[in-house]
């Protein structure tokens, strides 16, 4: 300390850690905390911003610094480099992200401590769980939910930047929601923000793990360590252990994640159609494009469920969200009551009436084991045929491309490969990794246009056939060549179903004159 500031480069994370709420270094109060230098309130009291530099390869916050400083010369950086020379007040730490999510939870005065959490992570079912969670527990009060489709903050909907947001971006949105009223809420946590440790610290009621396949490999490297970085939420790595923890034993590596919790005692409570779940789904009456009816065996007590959402993924995401809720509030007849008026989740499973008397599905499926379950429930239900169109984003996982391919290729009657987001990577590239998938070269067909190759997949198609748009569900946009360009596959199967039923009936005009 010199002349009441933090100077130098000093390793003070003990001290970083213990500071009271974060609103005061070395004489200079503290009235926001950022990692975006944008944020950055400009002052002249004599306080100062908190300002963490984050290393990055797209932008690095230590190149942020001299406009931080610009705007309040009184800031405080921290980083995990030896900033003495260059700023005034800087103190170095470790671990700069976890010394973010510690630093942003205090200084919002732990939100998450003020209401329940359920948080959801696994490859797939993260977004339907979150949204089955928020209505059963809107049943028991006003109820926040964060994830990949939009965020609730006790009503007020907005968009999320990421599944999981950076940690002071995160506790900031937490606050609001108890602002707001919100007695709970049910959250996504990707892989990347455990990794990231955005939610590192977050007093979690419930954690529940969905499933595991591969995704993310580009930044996970392994299944293995993809895996780990999942475990974190669970045992305790991630800054807090979970009170409960509901895991789906259907899933191979959820059983070994449930064996691990068990045998070192943690709660947890297990859910699938598994014989021997803690909550398991049994009697299926109905599963398919009207809906589905199945009880749920719990504790000795059967629970009946009628749902206008069907496949055995969205049953067991029903278990997941029904395990969750009860380890909070018990099993209870209005958590049943909110899945039978829950419809959809946009973008997952949402069907799109159209002009011709063709059935049509969005779904975000874009993981091999996605796009199976997804067309292995419509071919199941179809009467006609089922037609798929699919693509494979750029930039990332090249080795789901074939996979992919194989998995359309082989379900569906037809399939169309197409584009998803190419972002800066070459349609033609892309083409190429997922052509080495082709099983059957006479059902499919690639179209790099993404409304030609749905164009297509409609003048196919015939009253009663399935027609699935699958990749980016409630995306409303594509990234081609690093833009972002406003296209939503719901819109285009509507315009384009319009406009060729159109065309047929000037055509049956035409005929009629004939």
């Amino acid at each position: 300390m010199k002349n009441g500031h933090v100077v130098g480069s000093l390793v003070l994370d003990d001290l970083v850690v213990g500071m009271e709420n974060f609103r005061t270094f070395g004489g200079v109060p503290v009235y926001q905390i950022a990692f975006d230098s944008r944020e950055i309130e400009r002052r002249n009291d004599g306080s100062g911003a908190l300002f963490f530099a984050l290393p990055g390869s797209n932008t690095d916050g230590h190149n942020l610094i001299g406009d931080v400083l610009a705007k309040n010369s009184y800031s405080v950086v921290i980083s995990e480099r030896d900033l003495t020379k260059f700023c005034e007040r800087s103190i170095q730490v470790s671990d700069i992200r976890t010394t973010m999510a510690i630093a942003a939870r205090k200084f919002t005065d732990f939100p998450d401590k003020k209401l329940k959490v359920i948080a959801i992570t696994g490859t797939d079912g993260k977004t339907t769980t979150a949204y089955l969670c928020r209505a059963m527990l809107s049943r028991m009060g006003k109820t926040a939910m964060f994830g990949t489709v939009e965020c609730d903050i006790g009503g007020k909907i907005e968009s999320c930047p990421n599944t999981t947001p950076a940690a002071i971006t995160l506790f900031k949105m937490i606050n609001r929601a108890v602002a707001n009223g919100c007695k709970n809420l049910a959250l996504e946590v990707s892989s990347h923000g455990i990794e990231e440790r955005r939610a590192y610290g977050l007093d979690v009621d419930v954690a529940i793990f969905t499933n595991l396949s591969s995704e993310h490999l580009d930044f996970h490297k392994t299944i293995g360590s993809y895996f780990v970085t999942k475990m974190k939420l669970f045992n305790g790595a991630n800054g807090c252990l979970p009170k409960f923890s509901a895991v789906n034993i259907d899933d191979t590596h959820g059983r070994g994640l449930f064996s691990l919790l068990k045998d070192s005692g943690r709660k947890v409570f297990s859910f699938g159609f598994s014989p021997g779940a803690d909550f398991k789904i049994c009697n299926v009456e109905k599963n398919d494009i009207t809906g589905s009816a199945f009880e749920i065996l719990a504790d000795g007590s059967v629970y009946k469920f009628s749902s206008p959402m069907f496949g055995a993924h969205n049953l067991v995401n029903v278990a997941a969200a029904f395990t969750a809720c009860a380890m909070i509030y018990g099993c209870r007849r209005e958590f049943i009551e909110a899945v039978g008026e829950f419809a959809s989740v946009p973008g997952r499973l949402e069907r799109v009436n159209l002009a011709n008397g063709v059935i049509a599905f969005v779904d975000y499926a874009h993981t091999p084991r996605a796009l199976e379950v997804v067309l292995g429930v419509l071919s199941a239900s179809k009467k006609g045929k089922l037609i798929a169109v699919f693509g494979c984003g750029g930039d990332r996982d090249a080795d789901k491309r074939a996979p992919m391919t194989k998995v359309a290729n082989e379900i569906s009657d037809f399939a169309i490969a197409t584009s998803d987001n190419p972002r800066n990577e070459p349609q033609e590239n892309i083409f190429s990794d997922m052509a080495r998938g082709v099983v059957d070269g006479k059902k499919i067909v690639f179209i790099a246009d993404r409304k030609e190759a749905i164009s297509r997949a409609l003048l196919l198609a015939e009253a009663g056939d399935v027609v699935l748009v699958a990749g980016k569900g409630h995306e409303p946009y594509q990234i081609i060549d690093g833009k972002i360009l406003d296209f939503d596959d719901r819109k285009i199967l509507e315009s384009v179903s319009l406009r060729l039923e159109k065309s047929r009936r000037r055509m049956g005009k035409d005929g009629d004159g004939m």
